[in-house]
């Protein structure tokens, strides 16, 4: 399922920044490994979409900007 979100932050050194989910607000992880082919970085106020891997630590994976 895929969903989108805005960036809240995201620091490109260490690889890790959140993702505001839309509409409920909740904060996702997103790491460097979890960027779609291309996406270098994510930058705060970025729309994106992403998918959310259902692992123990929920993280969105395959963040594309929209």
């Amino acid at each position: 399922m895929q969903f989108t979100g805005i960036v809240k932050s995201y620091d490109a050194d260490e690889g890790v920044g959140y993702i505001v989910r839309e509409p409920d607000r909740h904060e996702i992880l997103v790491r460097s490994i979890g960027l779609a082919l291309g996406v270098d970085a994510l930058y705060e106020g970025d729309r994106v979409a992403f998918d959310i891997d259902t692992g123990t630590n929920a993280q969105a994976r395959n963040v594309m900007r929209t």
